[in-house]
């Protein structure tokens, strides 16, 4: 809408709402058919990941989040078991002892511009092994594409639905239930490895008591995208409180998926806010 437009809507109160409803409207589904758009041109990329469904069949695993309680833990006893990191994990000290098989990037979204994400990934591959498996939203192929990062490391795609909506099925080789943090997406990989017990670390979510503060377990500035001008702290409260909901929902969704095939999830993050899951101390896990 131009300038005159809106003003002239305002003086219709009615109308001027209403225009505004539908505004909103056309640009969310604006997005939805992007984001379909996206999926069916190269869904086949997912058709890869039918070789890792059930591989880790009865294991347990670790999904290893960034929060600050991350340097409260001795991570190096986590060598030689099943981890999944995401995001900023691999800035972590201790990275290359524990050797994580798989590690997950959210996808990329507003205000980050694919330039930072290049950047970001191109860090990321310089600090992984040759190897690593890696997994990348479908949404950002063609930026893996264009600047053919990741060479020497091995990149699955995962492709998550914007439609909000109960955790029914878990498939990686299609469209995965919505999500709102990495791990997530951590989840339900674990889930469809087909491992039995999933055990949280550095999910603290618990911003809302340290609002100011650093948020994760490395110094922002080791952030290659803190560096080039990206703040992820930046919501009014309210937007906070209604992600944070929003991040419960999701969370006990997964917990009634898991549930319903026998699979154990606690949360190992000391401190941590998250009341969803069993309390637990990796030093006394079995």
């Amino acid at each position: 809408m131009d300038q005159n437009f809106r003003k002239k809507l305002k003086s219709f109160p009615v109308i001027g709402t209403i225009g505004r409803k539908l505004s909103g409207w056309f640009r969310t589904e604006r997005g939805h058919l992007n984001w379909w758009w996206w999926y069916f041109r190269d869904r086949k990329a997912l058709w890869p990941n039918r070789a890792l469904k059930n591989t880790a069949a009865g294991k347990r695993c670790f999904i290893l989040a960034t929060g600050p309680s991350i340097n409260k833990m001795n991570l190096k006893q986590l060598k030689g078991e099943l981890c999944v990191s995401v995001s900023n994990f691999f800035l972590h000290p201790d990275f290359a002892i524990i050797k994580p098989e798989y590690h997950i990037f959210p996808g990329a979204h507003s205000p980050i511009t694919d330039e930072q994400y290049k950047l970001w990934f191109e860090d990321a591959g310089k600090k992984m092994p040759a190897g690593q498996k890696v997994f990348v939203a479908l949404t950002d192929k063609p930026i893996i594409d264009k600047y053919k990062l990741f060479q020497k490391q091995q990149v699955f795609y995962y492709f998550t639905t914007m439609r909000r909506g109960p955790v029914r099925k878990i498939e990686l080789t299609r469209q995965l239930p919505a999500i709102q943090t990495s791990p997530h997406i951590a989840m339900f990989i674990a889930l469809y490895l087909g491992v039995k017990e999933i055990n949280l670390l550095g999910v603290d979510h618990d911003w809302i008591l340290h609002i100011g503060d650093t948020r994760h377990f490395y110094d922002e500035k080791e952030s290659i995208l803190t560096r080039q001008g990206y703040n992820e702290w930046h919501s009014p409260l309210e937007v906070t409180l209604k992600s944070y909901l929003n991040l419960w929902q999701v969370y006990r969704s997964i917990k009634q998926y898991a549930d319903g095939r026998g699979v154990k999830i606690y949360n190992a993050t000391p401190g941590s806010l998250l009341d969803v899951f069993p309390r637990r101390n990796i030093s006394t896990a079995p």
